[in-house]
């Protein structure tokens, strides 16, 4: 009995001696893991800041300023605050610059200007009520760093490559597409569209579905409807429904790109494409659709930005009563 008692307590021993061990080296694992994460970030804290105290972000790049103000949780463009911007676009640079770390420092040899003489990407942020500037240069051909110097210090530091490339951005990049007219193709109830052609008139009715052969009769007793489009001057008519879904999704579709200070008539809005009143329970809207020589573009009415959309949008605008109707 003694013999089985110390045999119980020897592999207790070696159970809790195992158990030691591998609590040991799991936290070796993930001490060395956080190490190589932060020697790949850097240790060199460059700036700091939590994201939700950013007021501000100018960067030039590609011979563009823009500068971007965030405030109440929204973006808005300093010289053009009716565009549309890309708010995970502009979150994303906040991110690179909210806990900026440089792996190394150097001090700069005479010749070398390591690009920052004319930077790539200059970016000044602001943040609890600090205001920093950062110059990124070249590439380093060795490690893919990027050099970087800091307004009022003459060091230069190395940086992860990714940390400028959110600010290689455009006007046009930051664009952020969505619905101008705010439309949803589930919750349309009429569709009128004038063309050249005439006017196309639809309304979305609410028919009971056809009910299966083998149903039961309890089933037949209740009666399922069903949201079918119909004509609104031919509603016996059996559309091609396909061709329905294609005007609805254009209606709902996202733009591509804004403009925001064009004048209509060099967009084509003096003779539109087409004239579509949407209606739904939150009320009727009107768009207009044209064209130029760079593309389609549509206008809200209410709305003075020019929108463009794609060539598909427009084409299943234009279609006909008759090319509508079911073969």
């Amino acid at each position: 009995m003694k013999t089985k008692q110390r045999t119980l307590a020897v592999l207790l021993v070696l159970v809790l001696v195992l158990g030691g061990l591998l609590w040991f080296v799991s936290r070796s694992n993930a001490a060395e893991e956080a190490a190589s994460s932060a020697a790949a970030e850097g240790s060199i804290l460059l700036s700091s800041f939590a994201a939700g105290d950013v007021t501000s972000i100018r960067y030039a790049y590609g011979g563009e300023t823009l500068t971007l103000n965030y405030d109440s949780g929204s973006w808005t463009l300093a010289d053009d605050p009716d565009y549309h911007l890309d708010a995970s676009a502009c979150n994303t640079m906040v991110t690179a610059l909210a806990s900026l770390n440089a792996k190394r420092q150097l001090t700069a040899q005479p010749g070398e200007d390591y690009g920052l003489a004319d930077p790539a990407v200059t970016v000044t942020v602001t943040a609890a009520g600090e205001t920093n500037t950062f110059a990124f240069g070249t590439e380093n051909p060795v490690t893919g760093d990027l050099y970087v110097q800091k307004a009022g210090d003459n060091a230069v530091y190395t940086v992860s490559g990714n940390k400028a490339a959110c600010f290689e951005l455009t006007k046009a990049d930051l664009f952020g597409a969505f619905n101008p007219a705010g439309l949803t193709a589930s919750a349309l109830e009429s569709v009128s569209i004038t063309t050249g052609s005439g006017t196309l008139a639809l309304n979305a009715v609410s028919e009971p579905a056809e009910a299966e052969s083998d149903s039961s009769e309890s089933a037949a007793d209740s009666t399922t409807y069903q949201t079918v489009w119909r004509l609104a001057d031919e509603p016996s008519a059996d559309l091609d429904d396909s061709k329905v879904q294609s005007i609805l999704s254009a209606l709902a579709g996202y733009v591509t790109a804004q403009i925001t200070d064009a004048d209509p008539s060099a967009y084509g809005f003096d003779a539109p494409l087409a004239t579509v009143r949407a209606a739904s329970a939150d009320g009727t809207v009107t768009i207009h659709y044209a064209e130029n020589a760079d593309g389609c573009w549509m206008m809200v009415e209410g709305d003075s930005s020019v929108y463009a959309v794609d060539l598909d949008t427009v084409q299943a605008l234009l279609i006909t009563a008759t090319a509508l109707k079911a073969e």
